[in-house]
């Protein structure tokens, strides 16, 4: 007896500590369940079993993810009852008086990376195993996010099933709003070796919508076989109003919805069950839509849509091919639908009408004349002959294809256009991979002007595109750049900017796209003849652009392009004679400085300059420009002759000049030579350089073999005549106020020579003062073997000489020494000016002088 208690109570320790056990585990996986799933609180009240099932009063739920997402559940009133307890599922029925669901997504949406795959007959039969035959939920109270914030909606379901292989199916839900209600009903049973459903959509009890559907699976793949039917929808105006809270809308302000209208859809479609639903690729099948709406119709996120389509469809690997088309719609487009386009260009109303073709050349062609009409501030239109080939590998061709756009005016953040007017003659060619167009004769584009924030605008501008080719790659995610190949031709009826003369400018090439580069080339030329070979090679990669610019040789004799283009041409400066040619290279990289660099060559250049006489100008330069650093070089430079007045020449100087761009007339000038003949001597100066941003230059200038007969020849002095050769140092200074000689020195070589002075002003003036007959009758015929003369020039122009002679007069007191100290001062504007009022220089420059004087 002792030991059956003790087996007893070893027994009952045994089982307890079982079950102890049992309940620490159960109780630690609970934990770690509510762990993972984010449940914050879970209570039950009034739980209640028994043989036929359970009760319930209340159950409540609280889940909070990491991520943000929320959901509260509370559900009153539950009642499920079982079949007898050795087979409990599925259970008889449930029934739940009411359930409140509030639900807030997280701040950032996460997109599940399973795709949606069609579930298998076996997978839907072991879910209607867990499902009650029989459900009934009274109210469901649901608060859910919508575009005001959040919504409340109440809902009621049931549904029947006929037990483990869920078929047949009832299922019906009652969604209500205010005194309307919307029911859903869906009815599944077994057909044969297929599965049919039925959806019916009522509205206030009334049937507005009926939809069937056959699926038959084998062969891994299902065979959908559907209908959908619409007749009227008298309830739009409260249901439009409904969905507004939910859908990105705008409803339209209608007096009275239309109520007649005609929706029938039907197809046949192979599904690929083990793929996802969501991928298009893997659709087989048949497609066919008709529609009449008489009047407009509010169409969520699209917009009033009247008219009627007929449309047959097949696809097969994802790729939809029209069989048949008809249409004739008016679409009076939502906003939202035409926000990416600039407001001018936003079409009040489309108008899409599709008629069938001429017959082709196959039966597998669907020839289709279509015309797309938008109304609005800029109208557009676009009609096109389309010829669709329905089997494999699909394509589409146009041809006799017009766009045309009209538009008054179009404002970017740079530019506003005025008076657009397109008008593109199209044909071409697209499958799935891509697509070429060819832009034919009349292809063009004008505008009646342009206007940009830069300071440039113009006027009658036009772009000519016939021959243009264009190629895109369509089946490339993201879509590809495209590519072009063809003529091109641009034409400005007036051009202004202010370094430009307003005049009108052409341009014609060709352009070339392709995915690395995009190329310009040809001939750009303006109303003054001037004519420049163009280039521009942009490349895409890296974000970098060359332009090269050749100026072919100009010959200004027929006339001077430049100075009928440039508005910093100077006025004073006019060129008649000789060649010039320049080219020029600018690159801008992506980032970082940009780089240019030009050449220009004159050859015999001749004309006026202010008011000098320019002859035989040859030059060669070479400009380098790097970020803000500019470099001139001067390799060769020279000037055949110079007339202010007094012709002086040649000119020779090599050298180069650099300076900042901000600061051009502030930077150094170097030369290795710098040297002018004048006058039959030679004045230069010693190879060096000088700062011309300091506020003060210094040069010395050497002067050697000036011939006196040449100088006295030049100076407008009735009776001078002389001999001798004159050397001598000029110390040159430049400021602000000009230039100016500090210390300067002239001498004549040994032995020295005659000066002769013979006027009959200077007689008279030596009978008249006693004080003057003694250099008079010296000067008569002085024969020096001493001239100096100190040299000192002012910037008001002032030229002071202390002349310094030594010699004598054979005829005068037996040829006695006589020395003479002469101080002299001449204006050397007004000078130059008289010189330039005789016939010493061209009619042109008198004509000058003469209108600055006046």
């Amino acid at each position: 007896m002792t030991k059956r208690r003790n087996l007893v109570l070893g027994l009952l320790t045994s089982v307890l500590l079982l079950a102890l056990g049992v309940g620490l585990y159960g109780y630690y996986h609970w934990q770690q369940f509510k762990q993972e799933q984010g449940i914050v609180a879970f209570d039950l009240d009034g739980l209640r079993l028994s043989w036929s099932g359970l009760y319930l009063e209340r159950m409540t739920l609280s889940r909070q993810s990491s991520k943000g997402e929320q959901l509260d559940l509370a559900l009153d009133g539950l009642e499920l009852a079982l079949d007898p307890w050795w087979r409990p599922l599925p259970a008889d029925s449930l029934r739940i008086e009411r359930i409140e669901l509030q639900w807030q997504p997280a701040p950032e949406p996460h997109e599940s990376d399973q795709p949606a795959i069609l579930p298998s007959r076996a997978q839907m039969e072991r879910w209607a195993a867990w499902i009650p035959r029989n459900g009934y939920i009274a109210s469901i109270d649901f608060a859910l996010p919508c575009l005001k914030g959040t919504c409340h909606e109440q809902a009621e379901v049931h549904w029947q099933h006929g037990g483990s292989q869920g078929l047949p199916l009832e299922v019906s839900l009652h969604l209500r709003r205010n005194s309307h209600r919307l029911t859903l009903e869906a009815n599944a049973s077994e057909e044969q070796a297929a599965t049919r459903l039925d959806l019916q959509l009522r509205l206030d009890d009334r049937l507005r919508l009926s939809s069937q559907h056959r699926l038959r699976t084998a062969g891994g793949s299902t065979l959908w076989e559907g209908s959908l039917a619409m007749g009227e929808l008298p309830e739009a105006p409260w249901l439009l109003d409904w969905l507004g809270e939910w859908l990105a809308h705008e409803t339209p302000a209608l007096g009275e919805l239309p109520q007649q209208m005609r929706i029938g859809a039907g197809w046949t479609l192979n599904l690929d069950v083990d793929q996802d639903l969501a991928n298009w690729r893997f659709l087989h099948g048949e497609l066919r839509l008709s529609g009449s709406l008489p009047a407009p119709w509010p169409i969520i996120g699209l917009g009033q849509l009247q008219g009627r389509l007929d449309l047959t469809a097949t696809v097969k690997n994802g790729q939809w091919i029209p069989t048949e088309v008809t249409a004739d719609l008016q679409l009076q487009p939502t906003p939202a639908l035409v926000t990416a386009l600039p407001e001018p260009l936003r079409p009040s109303s489309l108008h899409l009408l599709v008629t069938p073709g001429k017959a082709g050349e196959t039966r597998n062609e669907l020839p289709l004349q279509v015309k797309l009409t938008a109304h609005g501030d800029s109208p557009a239109m676009l009609d096109a002959q389309l010829s669709f080939d329905t089997t494999a590998p699909y394509s589409v061709r146009f041809a006799s294809t017009q766009l045309r756009l009209e538009s008054p005016t179009l404002r970017f953040s740079e530019l506003t256009l005025k008076g657009l007017d397109a008008d593109l003659r199209i044909s071409g060619e697209s499958n799935r991979q891509t697509a070429r167009v060819q832009l034919e004769t009349g292809s063009r584009i004008t505008l009646a002007g342009l206007a940009s924030r830069t300071d440039i605008s113009a006027d009658k501008l036009q772009a000519n595109l016939a021959g243009l080719a264009i190629e895109a790659e369509i089946a490339d995610e993201p879509l590809s750049r495209p590519m072009a190949r063809g003529p091109v031709e641009l034409k400005i009826g007036q051009l202004r900017q202010p370094a430009l003369r307003p005049q009108g400018w052409r341009w014609g090439g060709q352009l070339s796209n392709t995915r690395q580069q995009l190329s310009l080339q040809g001939p750009l030329t303006n109303d003054s003849g001037l004519a420049l070979a163009l280039r521009l090679d942009h490349n895409w990669s890296n974000a970098s652009t060359g332009l090269n610019a050749s100026l072919p040789e100009i010959f200004l004799r027929a006339g001077n392009p430049l100075a009928s283009t440039l508005t910093g041409w100077p006025q004073v400066l006019e060129l008649n004679t000789g060649r010039l040619q320049a080219q020029g290279q600018l690159d801008l990289p992506g980032s970082g400085p940009l780089v240019a660099s030009a050449t220009l060559k004159a050859s015999g250049l001749g004309g006026i300059f202010d008011r000098t006489e320019l002859t035989g100008l040859d030059a060669s330069l070479a400009l380098s420009l790097q970020g803000d650093r500019l470099l001139v070089e001067m390799p060769e430079l020279s000037l055949e002759q110079a007339n202010p007045g007094i012709s002086f020449g040649p000119l020779s100087f090599r050298g180069n000049y650099v300076a900042s761009l901000q600061r051009l007339e502030r930077g150094r000038l170097d030369w290795q030579m710098a040297e002018v003949r004048l006058l039959g001597g030679r004045l230069w100066l010693d190879p060096g350089g000088t700062d011309l941003g300091a506020h003060e230059q210094s040069l010395n200038a050497h002067l050697w073999g000036l011939q006196l007969p040449l100088l006295l020849e030049a100076y407008p002095t009735e009776g001078l005549a002389g001999t001798g050769i004159i050397d001598g140092e000029l110390q040159l200074h430049r400021n602000a106020e000009g230039l100016s000689i500090e210390k300067g020195m002239l001498q004549a070589r040994e032995p020295g020579g005659v000066l002769r002075f013979r006027s009959a002003k200077f007689q008279a003036l030596g009978q008249s003062n006693p004080a003057m007959r003694l250099a008079v009758g010296a000067l008569d015929d002085f024969h020096y073997d001493l001239l100096t003369s100190d040299v000192r020039y002012a910037t008001n122009g002032k030229l002071d000489l202390g002349l310094k002679l030594n010699g004598r007069n054979p005829a005068l007191e037996g040829g006695r020494p006589v020395n003479l100290t002469i101080n002299l001062q001449e204006d050397i504007p007004a000078l130059l000016t008289s010189l330039q009022l005789s016939d010493r220089v061209s009619e042109t420059i008198r004509r000058r002088v003469q209108q600055r004087l006046e």
